[in-house]
């Protein structure tokens, strides 16, 4: 009977669509973010030991403290990004309420959770690139392979683990958005930010219907689940 009300309550509607959205936005942007610097991390450059400092940096902030952070950064009157905009840049224009406007809120919380969790997935890319064996970039260097043959040929084909526990790390935290959406909006400017684990809490703890509450979290969950499991085929290796 929970799970028939939900999907006759236009809130849950709502919050299940704020929440797809933010996973389609947040999910290629981390991925395509986190191979990068791990490509960059994984060649010598200078300064690599700094850099690798401050991407790693951010995993040990608390994701309620990166809110407050963040609400600062994208105050209205205050805030350095309408600062960069108005003085830097010269763009007074592009100046916005980034959490009071229900066009752009949703992207400010997505704009955090990379800051939180890309340099996460740097660690796992990383860690895939230091296993795949020197001596097949040899050989291709003997043969005279190109940079970008490399990496289409060699290091993408061996890094499909990576990609299947990196994807699936990174959906499932896109799903579970949670604590920056409280702390920041708290779901609004309206419902533009409502989102499933905020929708659970509140059925489970502000309207006191623990079941409505309990029957959102075992459709978040399967929802992760059964995306989990489509990347792992998709990003599946020889052996399994």
């Amino acid at each position: 009977t929970n799970y028939v009300k939900l999907f006759k309550d236009p809130y849950f509607i709502v919050a299940l669509k704020n929440t797809i959205q933010y996973t389609v936005v947040f999910f290629p942007i981390f991925m395509i973010i986190s191979l990068c610097l791990a490509l960059l991390l994984n060649s010598k450059v200078p300064g690599n030991a700094v850099f690798q400092t401050a991407v790693l940096l951010p995993i040990v902030v608390p994701l309620s403290l990166a809110g407050i952070m963040f609400t600062w950064i994208f105050s209205q009157d205050f805030g350095i990004v309408n600062h960069i905009l108005a003085h830097w840049l010269g763009r007074p224009d592009l100046q916005r309420f980034w959490l009071g406007d229900t066009e752009t809120a949703l992207n400010a919380l997505v704009a955090v959770g990379l800051w939180k969790y890309t340099g996460f997935g740097i660690i796992l890319f990383l860690s895939g690139l230091k296993a795949i064996p020197s001596d097949i970039y040899e050989a291709a260097r003997v043969d005279g392979v190109s940079p970008w043959q490399n990496f289409f040929y060699i290091t993408l084909p061996n890094l499909k683990g990576s990609f299947a526990l990196v994807g699936i790390w990174g959906i499932i935290q896109a799903i579970k958005v949670y604590d920056q959406v409280v702390v920041m909006t708290n779901g609004g400017p309206g419902t533009s930010t409502l989102v499933l684990y905020l929708y659970a809490w509140k059925n489970a703890f502000v309207f006191f219907d623990m079941g409505i509450g309990e029957a959102i979290a075992f459709f978040t969950a399967a929802l992760a689940i059964i995306i989990s499991i489509a990347l792992r085929f998709i990003f599946r290796t020889e052996k399994g």
